[in-house]
């Protein structure tokens, strides 16, 4: 029986570059149990798909023939970039011998847009633990979100600075142990995607985060409690521009997220998200 000579190679230029800025390369082939195995790699942008071909020449290059039909593997719609195999029976739809082979692999674009989504989460971080992010992702997009806490509208009637309050009302006050932070976000920004299922986020708004101290208050005649307010403690309290910053991962619908805020330059906290995509 005579040897089968097989020359793996790509048409006159080794890699091809084929239109629309993908490439097809790394192509090369080894004969096992009659079938002709050929690997190539398929790049691209990750969204794209593309329709896959196979083609031989029988003269060293100068003419080709196909598309090959008694193909199998990673051929034909909808294959995206990536390391692929194709399995061609040789035999069945070519039989031959001492011939030497030279393979063509051929990729065009068939799909070219990236799939875009409304998405919706939870989000927190460890001051305001209540909020939410909605809004449209795909190679770019926007969102909006709002964050606060429990007490993120309750009033301070007044200040604590320097060791004293500008406590001005008849009688007296006493600290109580009903303290904590009201804070509440406000904000909008872009997502961009790099990469299958992953994205970036980053956006900007208006952010407030003051710490409270608790206060009851009593009047003179008979130690008679008169009612609870609070004041703000001047060292710990920021307001301003509030930067907030991030990633999402995306499995099917399922959407986490996890980044950072930074108020005004001052105060830094975590946060993290979790919600779905449509």
């Amino acid at each position: 029986m005579k040897k089968l000579f097989i020359v793996c190679a790509l048409y006159l230029v080794v890699p091809v570059i084929v239109s629309f800025g993908q490439e097809v390369r790394n192509v090369n082939a080894e004969f096992k149990d009659s079938v002709m195995i050929v690997h190539y790699t398929l790049s691209g942008k990750f969204y794209q798909t593309f329709a896959v071909s196979l083609y031989v020449s029988r003269d060293g290059g100068n003419t080709f023939l196909g598309p090959l039909k008694e193909v199998t593997g990673d051929i034909g719609q909808n294959i995206k970039r990536g390391s692929h195999t194709i399995n061609w029976d040789v035999m069945k739809e070519m039989p031959m011998v001492d011939e030497t082979l030279v393979f063509d692999v051929r990729a065009e674009i068939t799909g070219n847009k990236p799939k875009s989504s409304v998405f919706i989460q939870y989000v927190a971080n460890p001051l305001t633990y209540l909020g939410l992010r909605a809004g449209y992702m795909g190679i770019w997009g926007f969102y909006a979100e709002i964050r606060g806490n429990l007490n993120a509208f309750k009033p301070a009637k007044y200040t604590y600075k320097d060791g004293t309050v500008d406590y001005d009302q008849p009688g007296y006050f006493v600290f109580t142990e009903k303290n904590g932070y009201s804070a509440f976000t406000v904000l909008g920004g872009m997502t961009y995607q790099p990469a299958r299922n992953f994205y970036l986020y980053l956006g900007a708004g208006y952010g407030k985060e003051d710490y409270l101290l608790g206060m009851d208050t009593y009047s003179y005649d008979g130690d008679v409690k008169t009612g609870t307010t609070y004041s703000k403690y001047d060292g710990y309290c920021h307001s301003g521009v509030e930067i907030d910053l991030g990633a999402m991962l995306r499995f099917k619908w399922f959407l986490l997220s996890a980044g950072g805020t930074m108020l005004n330059f001052k105060s830094f906290n975590f946060t993290a998200g979790i919600g779905a995509a449509f």
